[in-house]
């Protein structure tokens, strides 16, 4: 007995005393940036250990789960086979180690006594009763619970890997006079990227060559696109609604990117629930007195009864079937279609009382639709009206033209084809259409080509904007012809969607919008909702949010993901609808990846069905305990017999962490 255990804690000195040579002797610093030297200079690529190898992780514990049962044969057998005694020991402090330096990090670094110290004395004892098939039992045990949590998160990290392996990670490089894509992380500084018309700005830099309007709305919010000539500088992850550029790369997006990834897998899977932290704390709090009676009762119940007592204790199993639950919860979120950042927010979310929408883009479409197109005379029909301004716009991406284009197709028009067209960022577009020049664009765009506007098309034009319209003016030959009304278009799922947040006991919606009072109003009442703010900034929109939280509600944020990334970061959660091509860039903790509302009511019902996973997960850790110290103190249960039932939980928490697994929305 007293060979076993100096066996044991003579290996795990030699093996802290390697570890600590190796950590001497090494000279790279573990948790730094590495950086690696590029064309033009230096870039700051993650830390090596931000991606958490989660598979070699399962695969220690696994590993360490077999030996555990090596060693609970070879001590049976040694009961049979005294020889096989020296082998039961170095096995069994095989599997003692991981334990052991949890113990002393819970004694040394953290200087309190919790769960890890009870087991591990626990077990020391019952390897110096000389019951050694029990000692690896309960390390076994230790082992199984890791070896559990590890698997879910392989299996998580997995199914979020392949998410971020959907995105794009192509560019355009131009090489001696000539354009080959190669993946982004092989960009250098000062490279020339070409990037053209629909195409995402993949880094940051400067504009050599062409011109280009570029949506800057993901970062700054502006609804007008941005002219971008020679000499500008442009942003990673704006778009370019036309024309085409040359951008000198000053700095990659994709090492922001891949650390974004790194985080958002590590946030997701590497979490404690609420309900774990308060069932440690818990647990954690009646370590001590669990000690104490262990030992007083030494003298009544014997060093049996005291090793039961030390196993009576829930710190083990809860640390372990606690985040199941959730992580079962985060998995069905994903298959859904929405990722959960973070662990605790889907928690969390049972606490909102209170979501604030932004408008456009949110509760209503990225692409608007065609309205009323107003004629100035009788020359010509609003069908020609329609046909010019979908031929000129038929070559841009962008939602305005998308919207010109698509109302042209259901009305089956056939465009002609465009050889050349002048284009003027961010106001218009000139076309020679059958000798005809056709001028498409805003009303500066017509002041810039000296084309008359009449008093009555500027009343018109005003009448529309003052309800929330946009509007495009269309001239023939440098005469304006005709104004077409731009509709913003509500997403069809937003009415059900709110009437159902309803019904799931939320108490306040608002919207919050950039546009004016008419249009704010008008869709705040159609969908039922109890307040509305407009004109508002994108800082004003963090003060609504402020404001909402001064009065006691608990407020998630709905919106861009980005644009609203202000008012996001002051909601107690956010979330995005810029779906699967943003998820990297995206500040918001949840993203729809197909954006739409829909999944928000879904994920409401899934945290409430993880609340009470949760809840009962808390109660099938402690009855079993309260059992197994009962049958302790008064029914004289031996060392394994307790151990087994005070262990329980773990079986029955993971059964119940996967139950019911409810992966339908509603």
């Amino acid at each position: 007995m007293v060979f076993g255990l100096t066996t044991v804690f003579v290996t795990y000195a030699l093996v802290r005393l390697h570890e600590r040579y190796q950590k001497n002797s090494s000279h790279l610093p573990h948790d730094k940036a590495v950086k690696k030297t590029v064309q033009g200079g230096e870039l700051e690529v993650v830390p090596e250990n931000l991606l958490l190898d989660k598979t070699a992780e399962n695969k220690k514990n696994k590993r360490y789960v077999v030996m555990s049962g090596v060693s609970i044969g070879l001590a049976t057998a040694r009961t049979f086979y005294p020889p096989l005694s020296i082998a039961s020991i170095l096995v069994f402090s095989y599997i003692a180690i991981p334990y052991l330096r949890q113990t002393e990090r819970s004694l040394i670094k953290d200087k309190k006594i919790d769960g890890y110290v009870l087991y591990s004395i626990a077990d020391m004892m019952m390897l110096g009763l000389g019951a050694y098939a029990s000692a690896s039992v309960g390390i076994g045990l230790l082992h199984c619970s890791k070896y559990i949590l590890s698997n879910a998160k392989e299996r998580s990290k997995r199914q979020l890997i392949d998410v971020f392996s959907q995105q794009p990670d192509k560019v355009w490089v131009l090489k001696n006079g000539s354009e080959r894509q190669i993946p982004i992380d092989q960009v250098k500084l000062n490279d020339i990227l070409a990037v053209g018309a629909g195409d995402i700005i993949p880094v940051d830099g400067i504009v050599t060559d062409g011109i280009a309007a570029v949506d800057q709305k993901i970062l700054t919010g502006e609804a007008q696109p941005s002219d971008k000539i020679v000499g500008d500088q442009v942003f990673a992850s704006t778009m370019v609604l036309s024309g085409r550029v040359h951008i000198r790369m000053e700095k990659s997006g994709q090492e922001t990117i891949v650390a974004k990834i790194g985080d958002i897998i590590n946030h997701s899977i590497d979490f404690q629930s609420s309900q774990a932290l308060k069932g440690e704390k818990w647990a954690d709090s009646f370590t001590t007195p669990v000690l104490a009676l262990a030992f007083l009762s030494w003298p009544f119940l014997g060093p049996v009864g005291t090793v039961g007592i030390l196993y009576c204790h829930i710190a083990n199993t809860i640390r372990v079937v606690a985040p199941l639950g959730t992580l079962n919860y985060l998995n069905i979120a994903l298959e859904n279609g929405c990722l959960v950042k973070d662990g605790h927010v889907l928690e969390e979310l049972t606490n909102i009382d209170a979501i604030i929408f932004d408008k456009t883009g949110t509760l209503t479409q990225e692409i608007p639709e065609v309205g009323e197109i107003i004629l100035c005379d009788d020359c010509y029909s609003k069908n020609d009206i329609l046909f010019y301004a979908a031929a000129a716009e038929q070559k841009s991406v962008h939602p305005i033209a998308k919207a010109i284009l698509k109302k042209a197709e259901n009305q089956q028009m056939v465009l002609p084809e465009i050889e050349d067209s002048s284009y003027d960022i961010g106001y218009g577009i000139s076309v020679d259409i059958d000798g005809k020049t056709i001028q498409i664009g805003s009303s500066r765009f017509m002041q810039m080509k000296e084309v008359e506007i009449p008093k009555e098309m500027h009343e018109k034009m005003d009448d529309a904007l003052a309800t929330g319209h946009s509007v495009i003016m269309l001239a023939i030959d440098s005469r304006l012809q005709g104004i077409i009304e731009i509709h913003t278009v509500v997403r069809p799922e937003a009415e059900k969607t709110i009437q159902r947040l309803k019904q799931s006991g939320i108490k306040c919606m608002a919207i919050v919008s950039g546009d004016h009072k008419l249009p704010t109003q008008a869709l705040a009442d159609s969908l039922g909702m109890d307040n509305y703010f407009y004109n508002t900034l994108p800082e004003e929109k963090a003060e609504i949010v402020k404001r909402s939280q001064k009065a006691g509600k608990k407020v998630a944020f709905v919106g861009d993901g980005v644009n609203d990334s202000i008012a996001m970061e002051q909601a107690d959660i956010s979330i995005s609808l810029s779906g699967a091509s943003t998820i990297a860039t995206d500040v918001a903790q949840i993203v729809l990846m197909d954006g739409n509302l829909r999944h928000i009511p879904d994920l409401m019902a899934h945290s409430k069905k993880l609340d009470k996973n949760l809840s009962r997960s808390l109660v099938l850790n402690i009855v079993p305990n309260v059992i197994a110290l009962n049958g302790v103190l008064f029914l004289h249960f031996g060392m394994l017999t307790t151990m087994l039932i005070s262990q329980s939980p773990l079986v029955l928490g993971t059964i119940n962490a996967f139950f019911p697994v409810d992966n339908k929305p509603e």
